[in-house]
């Protein structure tokens, strides 16, 4: 048997198949910035995904997508990065017009799933994850199931209030997602590169960028007290450059002496694709 996981984000859109717990196939694309032309590419991918495979093959297909949802009607409702899908029942259309059971789940709670499951958190039951690019997502899986809160739009760290400040509001996502170097006037990938010919300049930016990340951390764990928090997206390729700091906020800043010692902060095993392997798992584990 089959399933079909897709991650949606405000750049790119990654497709997996997956069989056995194995990816059999995988895919990227550019995200449309048009309901209609991403629903339309959407189905066609996934076409070309199962190609020559038999439809009674196919278990499912899970979508992952930034929140918040409501899962009770099963809409997305207004995604800061992809306000064109804000009231849209996305899972609902797919399932009707490919003819294959289809269910949808916050991107970061289908990130810590996969790496719950088969990542770098593997074997713990309490964990947090973290997504840090064009936005900041959030997740947390608990005993294999994922925390959606009473309305499901639990774990949106990145709205989290880290800063006071009356034109960002001080969310952590202002500080820690593209955003942030944004401001500086850089890209993360092209401070990345300055960071690794040991530009100081680019070394102080990472710096402040994990003093950010480390009190938001740290509000985490404060509130949560997971076993592991795990950190993606593509940002986190650089961790080299903030881990250093983020860490020494958090010894600063957690209240348990137990959790200073013994959380683990791990960065995703799976990359690019966690978010897409995740979203498959939620035919299982969703």
């Amino acid at each position: 048997m089959y399933n079909i996981g897709i991650d949606i984000g405000a750049t790119n859109t990654k497709f997996v198949l997956l069989s056995k717990l194995k990816v059999v196939k995988k895919e990227k694309i550019s995200t449309p910035k048009n309901k209609e032309k991403l629903i339309k590419l959407l189905e066609k991918n996934i076409k070309n995904l199962i190609s020559g495979i038999p439809q009674s093959k196919i278990k499912g297909i899970g979508i992952g997508i930034p929140g918040p949802l409501d899962k009770k009607r099963d809409f997305i409702l207004n995604p800061p990065n992809l306000k064109h899908l804000s009231n849209c029942p996305l899972s609902k259309i797919i399932q009707k017009d490919l003819n294959i059971r289809t269910v949808m789940e916050n991107d970061v709670n289908c990130f810590v799933l996969a790496e719950t499951i088969l990542g770098s958190a593997k074997g713990a039951e309490i964990v947090a994850g973290i997504t840090l690019g064009t936005g900041v997502g959030g997740g947390v899986i608990w005993k294999g199931k994922s925390i959606k809160g009473a309305f499901g739009s639990a774990g949106e760290f990145g709205f989290m209030t880290i800063k006071f400040d009356e034109k960002h509001l001080g969310f952590l996502e202002e500080y820690c997602s593209e955003k942030f170097f944004n401001r500086k006037g850089i890209y993360s990938k092209d401070l990345e590169e300055k960071a690794k010919k040991g530009n100081k300049q680019a070394l102080k930016i990472f710096q402040e960028y994990g003093k950010y990340l480390g009190i938001g951390i740290s509000n985490i764990i404060n509130v949560l007290d997971p076993e592991a928090i795990v950190i993606g997206g593509g940002i986190s390729k650089a961790n080299k450059f903030f881990m250093k700091s983020a860490k020494k906020e958090i010894q600063k800043r957690v209240l348990s002496p137990l959790s200073k010692k013994f959380v683990k902060i791990k960065i995703s095993k799976l990359k690019d694709f966690s978010g897409a392997i995740g979203a498959t798992l939620l035919i299982e584990n969703g």
